[in-house]
């Protein structure tokens, strides 16, 4: 039996897909002990490289849906946890419900004056929120209900200085009672909140 393409030579080998009988030259060793010819060879290695591509590109696939699935997962966590925190401050500041019983551990661990000069203010506006827009006359007014604190700790209210506006615009005043000359005088106001330098110290 002579080669299919060079009919001049015998053929020593078959072609495994098509079964040419193939000689020396024309047959192609596709795997150990296994020969085709040219084009079955091509054929073969065309769809080799073919499914190698889609595994690969199947597997690029996967691995982005899982990262893709697991940040996503992250971000809409950080973004709930943004959310809640947001509201709990705007709760606590602005009106809501009343403040959680945290507040006076916040108020022992937290001194200074600014810091407390805005957190009485969110209670006054909790106060206002709930008790038909009117403001208290006095800021003890806001203990217990609208500010959690202990009996023994109802002096720091003193460091406050308070009064109602009669303009119902403004509603009130809140400020620090103790500034030096040359500190930061903030004053808050239902409408906002003030800044200015202490010329003259303060009582």
């Amino acid at each position: 039996m002579h080669c299919k393409y060079h009919a001049d030579r015998d053929a020593v080998y078959f072609c495994a897909s098509c079964n040419a009988p193939l000689c020396t030259n024309c047959a192609e060793e596709v795997q150990p002990g296994t020969y085709a010819c040219f084009q079955c060879a091509m054929l073969q290695t065309v769809t080799s490289v073919g499914s190698n591509i889609l595994e690969r590109k199947e597997v690029a696939l996967e691995k982005e849906a899982r990262k893709r699935k697991t940040w996503g997962a992250f971000h809409y966590f950080l973004v709930v946890c943004t959310v809640l925190l947001l509201s709990m401050w705007g709760v606590i500041l602005f009106g809501g419900k009343p403040a959680p019983e945290r507040t006076a551990t916040m108020i022992d661990k937290n001194k200074a004056g600014r810091v407390l000069l805005f957190l009485v203010n969110g209670s006054i506006k909790r106060f206002a929120h709930y008790e038909g827009n009117r403001y208290p006359e006095r800021l003890a007014d806001l203990v217990p209900k609208y500010l959690h604190v202990k009996k023994n700790q109802r002096s720091f209210l003193a460091e406050f200085r308070y009064a109602r506006d009669p303009d119902p615009k403004i509603g009130y005043r809140l400020s620090l009672a103790r500034v030096k000359t040359g500190e930061m005088n903030i004053t808050l106001t239902a409408v906002g909140v003030k800044y200015a330098i202490r010329e003259e110290e303060g009582p």
